[in-house]
């Protein structure tokens, strides 16, 4: 039997950036007055619309030194597609932190992708600071294996204390005249600095998973620069740093009976229980025979944490899209739990895709940087404790111990997210996400107040938009109708489901 088995390396649901060290290809320089971009062609290895064009803007590393030290960031721009009808400036952020922006614009001529967003506004994406083409950072890490983050079998947690000093030592080493100040504030400060250089008084904002963070940020430190905004599986901005990692367990078991029960209502096909229950049950006694007894494969051996991993990123996809896959995979291993041959995959699946060091870089400095973590070991081991009691399933990776724990103090205090500004933010959030729960949405909501709504969609995975039609067509109503209403807060039903595979 063929097994669809997606990125063995269970980065399955991140989008994997390759680092560059070199300018932006035939990008733009600001002029002199910092007023005005030149636009020229986008880096070569951008996937780019040939009407996505890229400019360069120097920002201050560090704006409390802003004639000091300064470092590029590198933009993308498409134009309206209707001038007549156009609303303004739609800036782009694909989450993070680590993933480049710059092919934001151009992701918005997909074919799936609705015309008024691309036909209204003048589309703009960036890398944010530190991030590939807007002078990258580097700890000079080899290629991290995710599933460090897992404690072993018996629940120690000496391997991940090991990892995370020698992580933030490198990062020192490699970068500490830089990494304080890649940080959710600054990137905020960069995206005003974008704005002024786009020459506009008010942008508008979409911001998806880390994004909705940023956006935050922004609509705080510079409210009355805000248009309308748009936040798609938000960060609670009280819970910032240890307190919103954490969240992961709560958000797994959410999510997980989602997959349980399509799995059961397929008995016929996985055999792997009738009803919820069982196949939970299966699921549980594999992940604990293959602790005590890994299945070979070529690439290393699958273990209980690397199922735990692999079941993690297929349940971050859109409501059941990775089902199918997590179905035979359980299927597999519980058929063949003493087996030796190898995992095959689809043939238009890669394996073995490998995090660059820049985007890890970038996603320690601003998980660090923003909120100081717990400094005392012990209470990681607490945490973990009480985490695989409560949450078995994610046996303890959300509470276990990172490099944070071992990173200088962060060089300011975190953005206290409030709601003084304009009322015209509106906030996504699924019912069952694993990677965003839905009570970190609520945090933000109830941090802005007034100033926003909140739509809860009855979906599972991560992001609302191209999930939940309900909330996505309330999201693309509020962004491209002339009038700046928000919708009240209210909860989407499910997408009806398609035919059943």
């Amino acid at each position: 039997m063929t097994i669809r088995l997606l990125r063995l390396t269970l980065c399955a649901t991140i989008a994997l950036i390759t680092l560059s060290t070199g300018a932006p290809a035939a990008a733009a320089t600001v002029h002199p007055d910092g007023s005005t971009l030149r636009w020229g062609d986008c880096p070569t290895d951008v996937t780019a619309h040939p009407r996505q064009q890229c400019a360069a803007l120097l920002v201050p590393l560090d704006y409390r030194r802003p004639h000091g030290r300064q470092i590029t960031i590198t933009l993308s721009r498409i134009r309206a597609a209707d001038p007549a009808r156009r609303l303004g400036t739609l800036v782009l952020n694909p989450g993070g932190p680590g993933v480049g922006g710059l092919s934001e614009p151009s992701d918005r001529y997909g074919p799936s992708e609705p015309p008024e967003l691309r036909d209204r506004y003048d589309l703009v994406g960036f890398d944010a600071r530190g991030i590939r083409h807007s002078t990258p950072v580097t700890c000079g890490l080899p290629a991290p294996n995710p599933l460090v983050r897992y404690p072993a079998p018996d629940g120690s947690i000496e391997h991940t204390i090991s990892y995370a000093k020698q992580t933030a030592d490198a990062c020192r080493r490699h970068s500490a005249d830089v990494l304080p100040h890649i940080t959710t504030a600054n990137t905020a400060r960069d995206l005003d600095r974008i704005r002024a250089a786009l020459g506009e008084q008010r942008i508008s904002y979409l911001g998806l998973s880390y994004g909705t963070y940023l956006g935050a940020v922004y609509a705080t430190l510079f409210p009355h620069r805000t248009d309308r905004v748009v936040l798609d599986s938000a960060i609670d901005p009280d819970r910032v740093g240890y307190d919103f990692v954490r969240l992961g367990a709560l958000g797994l078991a959410q999510r997980l009976p989602d997959a349980t029960r399509w799995i059961a209502d397929r008995h016929q096909t996985y055999r792997l229980g009738r009803t919820p229950e069982q196949v939970h049950r299966r699921y549980r006694a594999l992940t604990a025979a293959l602790d005590s007894a890994p299945v070979a494969h070529p690439q290393g051996p699958l273990t209980g944490n690397w199922l735990r991993h692999y079941t993690l990123s297929m349940l971050r996809l859109r409501e059941t899209a990775g089902f199918a896959d997590l179905a035979e995979i359980w299927q597999y291993l519980a058929e063949r739990s003493t087996a030796t041959a190898p995992v095959t995959t689809r043939a238009d699946q890669p394996i073995a895709l490998t995090p660059t060091d820049n985007r890890k870089a970038v996603e320690l400095a601003v998980g660090c940087g923003d909120v100081a973590w717990p400094r005392d070991i012990n209470h990681y081991i607490r945490a973990v404790r009480a985490d695989r009691h409560r949450f078995p399933d994610d046996a303890g990776r959300s509470a276990n111990i990172t490099p944070c724990a071992f990173w200088p103090a962060p060089v300011e205090a975190p953005v206290r997210v409030a709601d003084r500004g304009p009322r015209n933010i509106l906030i996504l959030q699924n019912l069952r996400d694993p990677a965003t729960p839905w009570t970190s949405g609520y945090g933000l909501r109830r941090a802005l107040g007034h100033r926003s709504t909140m739509i809860s969609a009855d979906s599972g995975g991560h992001l609302v938009i191209g999930t939940n039609q309900c909330a996505t067509n309330l999201a693309l109503r509020y962004l491209t109708t002339d009038a700046r209403t928000l919708p009240r807060d209210q909860n989407c039903p499910p997408t009806p489901a398609g035919p059943t595979p």
